[in-house]
């Protein structure tokens, strides 16, 4: 039960650090004053929000694209490399939001 615990509090600690870096980036680049608490989250949960979405628009692309159901080989068949593939294409995307956005 502790080591259930302390997944969720690093996935938790994982996910707040994820969403308040573009603020405190954004802020750092333009040069002025560091953004007030209440900005910063809104700005980091606006870049939360068009990350996903676009994560969720590639998903669907690559679903769209591969001739076999990419959900069907994850959940059914636990295809590995699917999956491995799946996670490349995450992170591609998510490294060309990351500079998009920053």
């Amino acid at each position: 039960m502790k080591k259930i615990l302390a997944m969720k509090y690093a996935s938790f600690s994982a996910l707040a650090g994820t969403l308040l870096l573009p603020a405190f980036v954004h802020a750092q680049e333009a040069g002025g004053p560091p953004p007030g608490l209440a900005s910063g989250l809104i700005l980091s949960v606006v870049y939360g929000l068009v990350g996903i979405l676009l994560l969720m628009i590639g998903y669907k692309m690559f679903g769209w694209i591969t001739p076999f159901s990419v959900n069907d080989a994850l959940s059914k068949d636990q295809n590995r490399a699917v999956s491995i593939v799946v996670g490349a294409i995450f992170i591609g995307i998510a490294i060309i939001v990351a500079a998009a956005l920053g």
